[in-house]
């Protein structure tokens, strides 16, 4: 039999970070490349960075080779190094894939990956994970507005098909685009977040990165906000789910507010550990104070657990909460307001159990299997 008959698409998936590093590019990028793998449908390899060692490294994980690049060095979030080119040439030539999927931002690693792609006429499908980058920085946005109007659109130019995961960027900033994009929100694996129900505590939690990298999660503004709940219900607890290096910086926050006693840090949990987070809190609250949040995958397996939730009114955050039927929405950067939404749902079990049943029925849309479904059917589309 012919080989080029029962040969299956190799399809090669890119992304400057990649499991076990966590976050929410980083799970949807894990999460659709392993049902991709184990559908026996496809062959799937990863190209990322070697964040935690020197030098080229190549795993096996779930049954897809992962080639993790040297790193020369990093700008803020970033892994950069000038030899990506050549290094992921090499790879194509070897592997041949049928299809490029880049996963972005984080910048540059995508952006050399696709200007390969479309070198050698690989259909390219791009995930554009946030909205823009922009974090307040006057010097670093500077460098990302100049990323944004440039790079990304070089990107999205030589993209076959883009993905967006929030609504609310690329059909603004980039319609000359529309006509190639679709919209697929993060995903959730209703297998292991399950409803249960809400426990009449007053334990708010976040679910994230704690890096100085990340500041625009607003940590900074959940930590005020909590202070100010405290001082009414001495009982309220914070914990902060999640590791990185800006923990030390709101440990330190904490103990000047006085709340230390209210401060809980478990540090990243997974797996079981993850799922008993999400079981023992109260509420959760995503304090984002940048559009670079983009559709949350912490907000939809709190959601997904049965659980009210919290965010700012900024990136794609008011695509995930309904106002008052799932959760509840303030301005980013106002703790106050943010301590009013926090008390409201802590004060009220009622109230808190009805938003985290309207959350669990939402979330039953947004299965991985939905998700990668609809990957699927764009791969389909482009590969020959």
């Amino acid at each position: 039999m012919n080989e080029s008959i029962i040969k299956k698409p190799h399809v090669t998936v890119v992304a400057s970070y990649f499991y076990p590093k966590v976050g929410g590019l980083e799970t949807i990028a894990y999460t659709t490349a392993k049902m991709l793998q184990e559908s026996g449908n496809y062959t799937v390899s990863i190209i990322s960075s070697n964040y935690d060692g020197k030098g080229y490294r190549k795993d096996m994980i779930d049954g897809m080779t992962v080639h993790r690049l040297p790193i020369a060095f990093r700008l803020s979030n970033t892994p950069i190094n000038f030899a990506w080119s050549k290094m992921i040439t090499k790879i194509f030539d070897e592997e041949k894939p049928s299809l490029v999927h880049t996963h972005s931002p984080v910048p540059f690693m995508a952006d050399v990956a696709a200007a390969v792609a479309h070198k050698k006429h690989i259909p390219l499908v791009v995930t554009y994970h946030s909205g823009s980058m922009r974090k307040g920085n006057f010097i670093l946005d500077l460098i990302i507005g100049v990323y944004e109007l440039y790079f990304l659109k070089k990107l999205l130019q030589r993209a076959d098909h883009i993905v967006a995961v929030a609504r609310n960027f690329i059909p603004v900033v980039f319609p000359q685009f529309i006509n190639k994009v679709s919209f697929i929100p993060t995903g959730v694996d209703l297998e292991r977040f399950k409803k249960t129900a809400v426990p009449n505590n007053e334990r708010v939690a976040f679910v994230g990165r704690v890096e100085l990298s990340s500041m625009w999660k607003g940590i900074e503004y959940l930590i005020k906000a909590m202070a100010i709940v405290i001082k009414k219900r001495p009982s309220a607890t914070l914990e902060i789910v999640g590791g990185g290096d800006a923990l030390g910086l709101y440990t330190q926050q904490a103990k000047d507010l006085n709340i230390q006693d209210n401060f809980i840090t478990p540090g990243p949990q997974y797996g079981a550990e993850l799922v008993k987070a999400f079981e023992r809190m109260n509420v959760m609250v995503l304090p984002s104070t940048s559009d670079s949040e983009a559709f949350s995958v912490s907000l939809v397996e709190a959601m997904a657990s049965g659980r009210p939730i919290i965010g700012t009114n900024i990136g794609g955050t008011p695509q995930v909460i309904d106002n008052g039927v799932t959760g509840l929405i303030v301005e980013p950067k106002n703790p106050q307001a943010l301590a009013e939404a926090i008390e409201k749902i802590i004060s009220d079990h009622a109230f808190a159990q009805a938003l985290g049943d309207a959350g669990s029925l939402k979330a039953q849309g947004f299965s991985w299997e939905i998700q990668t479904g609809k990957y699927i059917e764009i791969y389909n589309s482009l590969i020959k």
